[in-house]
Formats: C-alpha cells, structure tokens, sequence
C-alpha cells in the first residue's frame, strides 16, 4: 500500500499486527513512530537496530501471554534481510496471540524489501507500505498538517517556498517549522526568508531560469555546487522539477487559453511567480519538453549509477546539452 492507504487504516484504527515500512526514509522514520505509538505504550516495545536482532529473543518476546492487559511490541529496524522462516514465524505469533505487535522497518534495497513483503501479505494477517519521494503538492499538504500540529497559521504557497528554499528537504522543513511556531503569529514568506537559512535556493532558480535562456552558467553552477556541498542530484533534480512545472503550465494554457495556478499546480503560488511560469512555459514546444525531460532522466541515471566519472563535470556538460534542445 502507499502513505494515503497507511493514513487511512491509522485514521480508522484497522492496522494489521504485523506491517512492514519500506523507501523514503523521513516517511518510514515518521510512520514507525506513529505505528508504535498507535500499538501501544514504550514500555511493551521490544527494540532491535540493526545487528542486535537476535530471533530467539524476538520470537519470546511476542509468544509469551501479556500481563494485566499489557501488549508485547516487536520493534525490527534493519537493512539487511531476514530469513524467510523466521519472519514467517514472527508474523504468525502476531496471530496467535492477540496482544502481540510486529512492525518491520527496513531500510535496504528495494529488491530485498520486495521478497520481503511476501511474509507480510495479507493472508498471513499482515501488510506492508512503501513510500516514495513526495511530490511538491504531497510535501506542501504534509507540512501543512504539521503547521496544524504545532498551531500555526500559514499559508500553502509559504510552505511550498519554505519547501524550495531547503531543497526539498522534509525533515530540515518540519525543524524549521518547529523554530517558526515560536514566533507566535501567522507565518509569511517573508517571516521564512528573515528567519530561515535557505540551502541555495535563490542561486538555484538564478542558475535554472538563466540554463533556460541559453545563457553561460558556468560560473553560476560552480558558486551553486560549493553551496550545496557538491550535491549534483539536487541541482539536476531542481531543473528537472522547474522544467516539469514548465510543461504543466504549457499543457494547461494549450488547452484553456488560459492559465489557474489552483487548477495547475493545487494552490497558489506568488503572483510574479504564476507570471513568470506561464511566461516562459509557452516559449517551448511539448517536443522540445519531451527530449529535455528525457535528457535530464539520462543524466540523472549516469550520476547515480556511473563508476569512476567526475560528477560535477559531467553534470555541467548535461547542462550544456540540454541547452542545445531549446
């Protein structure tokens, strides 16, 4: 299942006993927390990191009967498998005995958390949820359910600038927005730039929108990699987000003859920002947006996956293709 299938069965408190966490690590640290708290008490939590799993110990823990009501939590964080049998077992006891809790937090390859979901399935009474990179709207509507939590009073377009000021950074944002509860009075996007250190977010759309106009960015991409501590993902990821921004607005405006930042993106942005989006977006043509995005896919595969190349290089020479397609 995914986040709105887990949110779902939490709101309607029909969670298995036995569930397994796997993918985006801010959502699976963020889900085990809420899991363990809606299972029970700390004091039932048996808890194994990594190499402390020991089976034996966990099987005794959720086998043995509760006293007085309590309830027996297994708690397994790892990045390693686990044999088949003995989480076949553990799921089983979630079971047999009603009072007992398995939640599996797993935090290896995505291969391995597949074959091991198999002893999560709902035939054997358990489940499991993978999460993914939020999506900017799935990011902005997540921290404003943390703004309510913590009382505060902002605005979406504020979080989504919040959002790209940390470069798409969940857990550095929810640490923000705690120090920005403090100030006791509705938040502004001018409150977030006074108060918040943003990770380049400003050479950021200078470098993008300047990429776009086929102007040397050279010296820009250089100030903006010391900046961000040669993260070249990132920046690759923050020009593909821009140029996928691009194409909503260009579809949108082909279609209507207009433009509804709401309608676009889910909710609203900066005047000058909708402004300059629309403006921009309708100077390419849908294959021009075709071969940049497949381009950008290309390059952010390399990155990730090439041996032995210099990736601050290669990004700038990615960069400068791309701006032979416009």
């Amino acid at each position: 299942m995914y986040k709105r299938d887990l949110d779902a069965l939490l709101a309607k408190k029909e969670l298995p006993r036995a569930f397994l966490l796997y993918g985006e690590p801010f959502f699976t640290d963020y889900y085990a927390r809420q899991i363990l708290s809606f299972w029970g008490p700390k004091e039932g939590v048996l808890s194994f990191y990594y190499d402390e799993y020991h089976f034996e110990s966990a099987k005794s823990h959720i086998a043995q009967p509760s006293l007085f009501g309590d309830v027996n939590i297994l708690y397994l964080r790892t990045d390693r498998k686990i044999p088949k049998k003995e989480l076949d077992a553990l799921v089983a006891l979630t079971r047999k005995n009603l009072d007992s809790y398995f939640l599996l937090h797993f935090g290896g390859e995505d291969k391995t958390a597949k074959e091991i979901a198999k002893s999560f399935s709902k035939k054997t009474g358990g489940d499991f949820a993978r999460f993914f990179k939020p999506r900017i709207g799935e990011a902005v509507a997540f921290l404003s359910e943390e703004a309510k939590r913590l009382g505060m009073t902002i605005e979406n377009y504020a979080l989504q600038h919040l959002y790209l000021l940390q470069n798409e950074d969940l857990p550095l944002c929810v640490s923000e927005l705690e120090k920005l509860a403090l100030l006791g009075k509705p938040v502004t996007i001018s409150d977030i730039d006074t108060h918040v250190y943003g990770m380049g977010k400003i050479a950021m759309d200078d470098l993008i929108v300047r990429l776009l106009r086929k102007e040397d960015v050279r010296a820009d991409l250089e100030r903006l990699l010391q900046m961000t501590a040669n993260e070249e993902i990132r920046i690759l990821n923050a020009v593909t987000t821009y140029i996928s921004r691009l194409l909503q607005f260009h579809i949108y405006i082909k279609v209507h003859g207009r433009y509804d930042v709401g309608e676009i993106v889910g909710y609203p942005l900066p005047p000058q920002m909708v402004k300059e989006l629309a403006a921009m977006s309708i100077k390419f043509k849908l294959p021009v947006y075709r071969q940049l995005l497949a381009h950008l896919l290309t390059c952010e595969h390399a990155l990730k996956f090439s041996q032995n190349i210099d990736k601050s290089s290669y990004l700038l020479s990615c960069l400068i293709k791309l701006q032979t397609f416009l």
